[in-house]
């Protein structure tokens, strides 16, 4: 690997890009050149370097089948970091390869308008569903570990939130489209375009399979969980 250019290594594993981005590295300038000769210019321990692209190739994804096993408040967790993952390193880095983009055709300077939108919108996105479904589905954990003095009271403050239906719209929800309808047009004739169509392709695959987990595993067991919560809270009516 050490003896590999640039240009080599990103073509075998584009997500080597995100790694060589993080330490400042200017693809372009260093296109050509050994990760070596990359080493030598950033004064980098080789070994460390090294490490560092192999943590990257074994950081996978827990499989559906093992979110599946996880409780509520570990699947929230685990939400929340893929969050931070998106916003801290995916999102950036696909947003300077697409500054990184020359020439004036409509396509390129169309990115370079709708990605910062984009970007924009997503982080807004993200920090409302924390703060307004990831809090509540909180509240019931906490509400069914017997952690909330007045289970009742806490529930009719948020009342306004309805799960069922957050799940529904949920499901219809795509906040890929206009992106990626603008990159699919993306032609692969240069280096950084094709790492920019090939990185946001992996961005996409990460968001659905995010998606997948919030359809398929927290909002089933989330509304499972609160109409239980809800049957006991209105047994114990009755028994008083």
């Amino acid at each position: 690997m050490i003896d590999k250019t640039i240009s080599m290594l990103l073509e075998e594993n584009p997500t080597h890009g995100r790694v060589l981005h993080s330490l400042g590295v200017d693809f372009e300038v260093h296109y050509d050149r050994s990760l070596a000769e990359v080493c030598e210019v950033f004064k980098w321990n080789q070994k460390a370097i090294v490490k560092a692209f192999e943590l990257e190739n074994i950081n996978t994804k827990p499989t559906h089948e093992e979110l599946k096993k996880r409780s509520l408040g570990e699947l929230i967790a685990f939400l929340k970091q893929s969050h931070v993952t998106f916003i801290k390193e995916c999102l950036p880095y696909i947003g300077a390869l697409i500054d990184k983009l020359k020439g004036p055709a409509p396509l390129i300077t169309d990115l370079k308008l709708v990605f910062p939108l984009f970007f924009e919108d997503f982080v807004t996105h993200i920090h409302e569903e924390e703060d307004g479904l990831f809090d509540y589905i909180k509240t019931l954990v906490g509400i069914k570990q017997g952690k909330v003095i007045n289970p009742l009271k806490k529930l009719y403050r948020l009342r306004e939130i309805n799960l069922a239906t957050i799940a529904l719209d949920h499901k219809d929800e795509d906040e890929m489209k206009s992106m990626r309808a603008l990159v699919a047009e993306l032609p692969e004739t240069e280096f950084i375009m094709s790492l920019v169509k090939k990185e946001f392709q992996a961005f996409d695959q990460l968001l659905r399979f995010h998606a997948e987990i919030e359809d398929q595993l927290l909002f089933p067991k989330a509304i499972a969980m609160e109409k239980q919560i809800w049957a006991e809270i209105m047994q114990h009516s009755v028994d008083n």
